[in-house]
């Protein structure tokens, strides 16, 4: 699963704050306690009265579609970016209210 990494887990996370909203209530439900309970895949089957396998399966197909939602949609990757660019204003801004100071200061 693609979900084995700690980073992988991360985006998916925030795959699922953004898109969540999208996948079934089953789906949520799932992956809510997978993602954020950080509950096993034998815990949420047993919970759900299922099997290991319609668990994996679940959360398997949740994440392609969070990841197809992405693919289409870009909402993610288009915060990421904006994020950035206004970082990169902030220390433009930064750097020119330095120059000021140091303007004002030999005046």
């Amino acid at each position: 699963m693609a979900l084995d990494t700690l980073q992988a887990r991360g985006r998916t996370l925030a795959l699922y704050e953004r898109y969540g909203a999208l996948l079934t209530e089953h789906q949520r439900q799932v992956i809510d306690l997978y993602l954020r309970s950080d509950w096993s895949l034998a815990e949420i089957a047993s919970h759900q009265g299922t099997s290991r396998a319609a668990v994996h399966d679940i959360v398997r197909r949740s994440t392609l579609a969070l990841q197809a939602y992405e693919k289409r949609l870009g909402l993610l990757g288009e915060s990421a970016r904006r994020r950035r660019a206004v970082e990169a204003l902030e220390r433009e801004l930064n750097g020119l209210k330095r120059r000021l100071a140091r303007i004002e200061g030999d005046v």
